[in-house]
């Protein structure tokens, strides 16, 4: 039955990759990518909170994929691919306490619903995770051998990590709380203790290094201070205080399996279970990340935080439900012997069946297919006004590139002036925009900028332009229009009315207009003139007004 179960997860993960709705954090994540695809090089030329190694590893898919919207089912199955690695670095863990414990294990994690979405999404996170249950997995052979080498490789798979995500510090508080929680209980010594954190630091710090001194090569001093700026100090004090929790409804039985689980090995090793070599690294490491997330000024503890405590909370809920399938198996009465069965059945079925409601509303392909009606609007280059930088392959109308919920903290209460966003907009001029809520959250002066200068467009884009709706008796008039950008605009006007732009007659169909007021009049009865933004292959079909 758990093998039926298993391949079920399988082709719901394969499903995933198009079923899942794109999170704005994906857009962030492969936009980034582009950019430093383009050449741009991160903290210098646009602002960004995460670490960059996940963008220089993506920058080829995005070139290969230059202005397709597959960009996003490639990037999906990137990490589709990184989470098959990670269930396997869960298995090796696990069969250090039975194979039954290792596969259980794999089973109740991957059927999870946060690490379906999650590991299927494009972000940061799965590479960390797979870099995290390395270290663990490296540790547990320190603890196996003895050998110090082991110490300074868990420390590089750490400094791998945090060059993926600044998150990254909760897995090395971890980490120190297991070699002092070791010290400890072993009295091992306080220059034995020393030289363990010596080593894992120094490994830690190898990439980081590297990471730094590519920035520099790459980008010089502006670079590195644009790192200590939007990394170090960017996320020391970033605003986003949410507090998500570490399972959705259906996940918190894995926590509470997983309590009865570590409860049995209490029982088993008493206080030792420290040296022990499997449970020393998951128990101790996983304790120190969840008082760190559990600290209220820890900052954006989102549910993908809490996916290293999710792995370990599904070995010690295997090792439950494999005691309990182990114990019915010597029982004589057959009720007792189906029901622990019956139990792991229901234990990785509602998760399961979770995840795949989870995914009924299907607004993937919405999404993708208004993608690729940005890319139709904007030229190569052109920039799109969108706060969830939707439009992968277009540059963003401002610095920020996503407009994520700290920003919009640092909008509202003044750190971030609103002006300097609304500058940016104006000078980037663009073509076409996508008003989702992230945009919505500045308020009525961004309402107020989009009415002057966009009109609504197909599938909810707004497209540059202007739109006068001749209402009165008579049948003449005439206003001024003021145009964005520069370049060739859609005339459509109601059946009957003659329209002029600048003291010359036009007719519907494409028309050149430079940026700035143009006069424009009337003759004819009641109806609508509109001036748009045409799209990107009509105004390529002749030269740009300037």
């Amino acid at each position: 039955m758990l093998a039926s179960l298993a391949v079920v997860s399988v082709v719901l993960r394969i499903w995933s990759v198009t079923g899942i709705v794109l999170d704005a954090d994906e857009s962030q994540h492969l936009h980034a990518a582009w950019l430093v695809g383009q050449g741009q090089v991160p903290y210098r030329d646009f602002w960004e909170n995460h670490t960059p190694l996940l963008y220089y590893a993506l920058a080829p898919l995005t070139r290969w994929l230059s202005d397709r919207p597959e960009i996003y089912a490639a990037g999906r199955t990137v990490m589709v691919l990184l989470t098959v690695g990670i269930l396997v670095l869960l298995y090796r863990l696990g069969r250090r306490l039975g194979t039954d414990v290792a596969i259980l294990a794999v089973v109740l994690l991957a059927v999870q619903w946060r690490f379906v979405a999650y590991t299927t999404q494009v972000r940061p996170d799965v590479p960390a995770l797979f870099c995290w249950l390395l270290a663990l997995l490296v540790l547990v052979r320190w603890r196996e051998e003895g050998k110090a080498t082991w110490l300074w490789i868990a420390g590089l798979a750490l400094g791998v990590n945090a060059a993926f995500t600044p998150k990254a510090i909760y897995g090395a508080v971890g980490v120190t709380a297991f070699i002092v929680g070791v010290a400890c209980v072993g009295r091992i010594g306080l220059r034995r203790t020393l030289g363990a954190l010596w080593l894992v630091a120094a490994g830690t710090s190898a990439p980081l290094l590297a990471l730094l001194e590519w920035l520099w090569l790459v980008g010089g001093t502006p670079a590195l201070t644009g790192f200590a700026a939007d990394i170090v100090v960017g996320n020391l004090h970033f605003p986003d205080l949410t507090k998500q929790p570490p399972a959705s409804d259906e996940g918190w039985i894995i926590y509470f399996l997983g309590l009865l689980g570590l409860t049995l090995v209490i029982r088993r090793h008493g206080r030792r279970l420290v040296l022990s070599s499997i449970h020393g690294p998951l128990l101790l490491t996983a304790g120190g990340i969840s008082a760190i997330l559990l600290l209220p000024t820890t900052p954006a503890v989102y549910s993908y935080t809490w996916l290293p405590v999710l792995a370990t909370a599904s070995v010690y809920a295997s090792i439950f439900l494999s005691a309990m399938l182990r114990w019915a198996a010597e029982q004589r009465a057959r009720l007792i012997r189906l029901a622990p069965a019956l139990l792991a059945v229901v234990v990785v079925g509602i998760p399961l069946i979770a995840s795949g409601l989870n995914q009924r509303h299907h607004r993937y392909r919405a999404q993708v297919d208004r993608m690729a009606l940005m890319l139709t609007y904007a030229c190569p280059g052109e920039p799109v006004l969108d706060g969830t930088a939707l439009a992968v392959f277009r540059p963003a109308a401002y610095r920020y590139q996503v407009l994520v919920r700290g920003l919009l903290s640092q909008i509202a209460t003044g750190v971030i002036p609103a002006e300097s966003i609304f500058e940016d907009l104006r000078r980037a001029r663009a073509p076409v925009a996508y008003l989702d809520r992230r945009l919505y959250a500045l308020g009525r002066p961004l309402e107020q900028f989009f009415a002057t200068y966009y009109v609504p467009g197909p599938d909810g884009l707004l497209l540059a332009g202007a739109r006068v709706s001749v209402t009165e008796d008579r049948t003449w008039g005439h206003t001024s229009v003021h145009m964005l950008a520069s370049g060739r605009y859609d005339l459509t006007v109601t059946d009957g009315v003659t329209v002029t732009v600048d003291g010359a007659r036009v007719d519907p169909g494409v028309v050149s207009l430079d940026r700035g007021d143009h006069a424009v009049a009337w003759h004819g009865p009641r109806g609508t003139i509109s001036l748009e933004m045409a799209p990107c292959r009509q105004r390529s079909a002749s030269p740009r007004t300037s």
